[in-house]
């Protein structure tokens, strides 16, 4: 037998069982109080609250992220290497530091929060801070999924659009986004995803927030709470139910792009689907 086709076997069958066992157990355990844990009124607080934090990073990702993933794509500058090294920053950062970077940043005297706090913005506990927090952590996903996409398409495309006279903003908008635009939508759902599970910096930002006219835990926290203050068998339950209620995000987010993959294939209108 093939000696490499068993390694790889091997090293595939030992990931997938990695990945999915933990996965299995919580399940398994979690699964007699999945319908007690989404009733809860508390619960499903948390979820809304983490559930707009999440979309508002995974749109603040795609609109400020993809006209910069297209520069890092197409241009070379001075200091590109310096500015390609920052973007990758967040990934290397323990989370609970981002939060102790976002209160100095944006909540403290010394930085912009004397500013902010003249016009009533405060990041601590509020919507605000746990949004600013978790963009910070979770956009380099979408800028390097979105880079990677740029990067496939030939620039002899763009090229040809702005010999027939398009401005750079039409060859972008008309040209470059409809063929990425999958890309586009799967890196704002990892933006979205990474939101969802942060938990580091939103210890430090917002351990609570002010939702509904009330302080709410965002999800992650929520199960660390329940954790601490009943124990694993209540943390159990809550966190088989974020892990479901994530999972049936995900499959409908990916049938709904499986389907408009479809679609433009019969339509015809996208030739280059990436």
């Amino acid at each position: 037998m093939n000696t490499f086709k068993v390694v790889v076997a091997f090293t595939t069958a030992t990931v997938v069982i990695f990945f999915l066992y933990p996965i299995l157990m919580l399940m398994a355990f979690g699964a007699g109080g999945l319908f007690s844990a989404i009733t809860d009124g508390s619960f499903l607080e948390s979820l809304e609250v983490t559930f707009v934090i999440a979309t508002a990073t995974a749109v603040i990702a795609v609109v400020f992220g993809t006209p910069f993933a297209y520069l890092l794509a197409r241009y070379d500058f001075r200091f590109k290497a310096i500015v390609d090294t920052v973007i990758d920053i967040p990934i290397m950062i323990p989370h609970t530091i981002v939060g102790v970077m976002i209160i100095l940043a944006f909540a403290s005297t010394s930085g912009l929060g004397r500013y902010l706090s003249l016009i009533g913005i405060t990041p601590i506990d509020t919507l605000t801070g746990a949004v600013l927090a978790v963009t910070y952590l979770s956009s380099t996903y979408t800028i390097r999924v979105v880079e990677s996409a740029i990067k496939t398409i030939s620039p002899d495309v763009e090229l040809t659009a702005r010999s027939l006279g398009a401005r750079p903003m039409f060859v972008f908008m008309h040209v470059v986004v409809p063929r990425i635009r999958r890309d586009i939508a799967n890196g704002a759902m990892l933006a979205w995803a990474r939101a969802v599970a942060e938990t580091g910096a939103l210890f430090i930002v917002a351990y609570y927030v002010y939702f509904n006219g009330h302080l709410v835990y965002p999800a992650s926290i929520f199960v660390y709470e329940s954790y601490v203050g009943i124990g694993l068998s209540d943390a159990v339950r809550y966190s088989a139910a974020l892990v479901v209620v994530v999972l049936v995000v995900f499959v409908a987010f990916r049938l709904v792009l499986r389907r408009a993959q479809r679609y433009e294939g019969r339509d015809g209108t996208i030739t280059e689907a990436a």
